[in-house]
């Protein structure tokens, strides 16, 4: 996301599906962030699934290649914005 500060990240190809995720803060909203990346996702062919929290956590999921391949977004709050977590389990065709 445009101005996010990115924390951590890990990345390994070694397994399938590939695993990658990055830790971000950013001064924006958990709405703004979520709405950032189902556009994202979904431009990417991903569909997003029902819900948009777990327990009290902004949160969203999106899967493709008929659930083969899935993102997770997490958003708490922090100050002066939000912190984020992007998590995704990709086939190696998927790397970019």
């Amino acid at each position: 996301m445009p101005g996010a500060n990115v924390k951590a990240s890990s990345f390994d190809k070694t397994k399938t599906p590939a695993t990658a995720s990055f830790t971000a803060a950013i001064s924006a909203t958990s709405t703004d962030v979520l709405a950032y990346y189902t556009k994202v996702f979904q431009d990417q062919g991903f569909t997003a699934l029902p819900g948009d929290a777990v327990g009290s956590v902004a949160a969203k999921d999106f899967s493709r290649a008929n659930g083969t391949e899935t993102v997770q977004v997490s958003v708490v709050p922090s100050e002066p914005g939000v912190t984020f977590t992007v998590s995704a389990n990709v086939l190696p065709a998927s790397l970019k």
